[in-house]
Formats: C-alpha cells, sequence, structure tokens
C-alpha cells in the first residue's frame, strides 16, 4: 500500500464567521473499522445473520486496498489459533478440532488421485508419535473426496469437494478418546490409587493429623493431573502440525489443478 495517498481537493465550507470549516479526518484504523462496519449494516440489510463470508471480507479489503491474500492468511491464523474454551483449558488443548480452507475454484473427480496420494503421503509419514493409520477409508461421492482414519486413538476426518464456484477443504480431528484415556488412566488410576495410600500412609506412620494425609493425597493428584494434561498437549499439538501440514499442501493441490479453469469440471 502506497505511503503516500492523494485525496481530491475539497472546498473549504464557510464557517459562522466567514472561516473554513476543516473536514474530519481518518486515520487506517479508523478507516478499516468504518468499512467493516459499513459492511456489516448493508449485509444486516438482506440476513439477520449478521455474519460476512470470507469472499465477503476479501472484497471489502480489495475496496480498501489490501491484498485478498493477507486477509486468507488472517482468516487462517483465527482459525488455526488454540481455543475451545473451559474444556480446552483443562484438557491443556482443543479434544476436537475442524480446519476449513477455501480455494477459488472447483475441483473434479480426475483430481481425487491426486489429492488421495497426498493425504496418504502425509498420513503415513506424519511423525511426533501422531503417526496416522488410513487403511483404505478413502470415498468418492460425485467430485468430493472423503478420507476416516486414525492418528493412534484419534479420530479424523478428511473432506474435500466443490461448493458455489470454490473448493472446501476440511479437516477435523477427535481427541476424546485420548483425553479419556490419558485423563482416566493417569488421574484416576495412578492419582487415585497413590494419592489414596498416601493419605493414610502419612498419618499412620509419620503419626502426623489426617489433614496431613489429605494434602499428601490432593498433591499426588494434581501431579498425576498435570502429567496427564502434559502428555495429551504434546499429542495434540504434533497431531495438529500434521493437519496444518496436510491442509496447506492439499490447499496447493487444489490452487494448481483449478488454475486456469473457466468452467466446472464435469
Amino acid at each position: 500500500m502506497p505511503s503516500e495517498r492523494s485525496h481530491p481537493a475539497v472546498s473549504p465550507r464557510p464557517g459562522s464567521a466567514g472561516q473554513p470549516i476543516r473536514e474530519r479526518t481518518y486515520d487506517e484504523k479508523q478507516v478499516s473499522a468504518i468499512l467493516h462496519r459499513a459492511a456489516r449494516l448493508d449485509h444486516d440489510r438482506a440476513s439477520t445473520s449478521g455474519a460476512l463470508t470470507l469472499r465477503e471480507i476479501e472484497a471489502i479489503a480489495r475496496d480498501a486496498g489490501i491484498d485478498p491474500s493477507v486477509v486468507r492468511q488472517a482468516a487462517r491464523d483465527l482459525e488455526e489459533a488454540p481455543g475451545g474454551g473451559i474444556g480446552a483449558v483443562l484438557a491443556g488443548a482443543p479434544v476436537r478440532r475442524t480446519i476449513e480452507r477455501v480455494v477459488d475454484g472447483e475441483i473434479g473427480a480426475e483430481d481425487h488421485e491426486r489429492l488421495a496420494h497426498e493425504i496418504r503421503e502425509v498420513l503415513s509419514s506424519s511423525g511426533g508419535g501422531a503417526r496416522w493409520i488410513v487403511p483404505g477409508h478413502f470415498s468418492s461421492i460425485g467430485r468430493t473426496l472423503s478420507v476416516s482414519g486414525f492418528a493412534g486413538v484419534c479420530t479424523a476426518e478428511v473432506t474435500v469437494g466443490p461448493r458455489d464456484g470454490q473448493t472446501v477443504i476440511r479437516i477435523g480431528t477427535d481427541r476424546s478418546n485420548l483425553a479419556g484415556g490419558l485423563f482416566g488412566g493417569i488421574v484416576g488410576g495412578v492419582g487415585g490409587g497413590v494419592g489414596a495410600n498416601v493419605g493414610w500412609m502419612i498419618p499412620f506412620f509419620l503419626h502426623l493429623p489426617a489433614a496431613f494425609g489429605l494434602a499428601g493425597a490432593g498433591l499426588v493428584v494434581l501431579g498425576a493431573y498435570g502429567l496427564a494434561r502434559s502428555i495429551f498437549a504434546r499429542n495434540a499439538r504434533a497431531l495438529d502440525r500434521t493437519v496444518n501440514d496436510l491442509a496447506n499442501r492439499l490447499e496447493a493441490i487444489v490452487r494448481d489443478t483449478t488454475a486456469g479453469r473457466s468452467t466446472p469440471p464435469g
């Protein structure tokens, strides 16, 4: 964006004493806020949802002189930011996560082989403790490719298909089995079992009040929870890296295969 801008000349409006009145000016942040608000007001006239699609946001950015690719990157960063509410905070990472990429242009059924090959390549070679097992769960319905599989005990689904002149890439992962195994096994098993023993051993052998036993048991359970949370978060991050890498590579393939196509493939 140019550092200097030219503005049309505006004749000053005379005030009550004949003095010119300066027009108010807005900085870039205020311009962006005004355009965003105006777009939402315009959109609300036709819809009560008050939501904007990525394409609509890109149109606003284009009118404001912002490269639409920067908008897509910002949307991707927002999408890939950690989230999940209180459950994610307690577990150390979101238990379920879905990322979506939207690319202009529609894929055809003839593109499925290349996409399927890339999916197998990424998922079968992923490291960091998140190796995927995809035993042939590929399905092709029309021009939509779907894949389901496992990353350890986590389940995952990948879909790539056309929609309204675009191609949507969606990857969803469910880590609830991993969370249940870790927190149930470590906190319930180790924390509960060892904590209970510590709770009665401290007063019995050390001749201390029962409160010390309860405190010791609580520390054991808390330590077990911290260990389970750390393991879950580490595995979730490794899986997220694999998913993001796969999404990036599928997006690159879709952009390459749809480049130059003027009509949707049959």
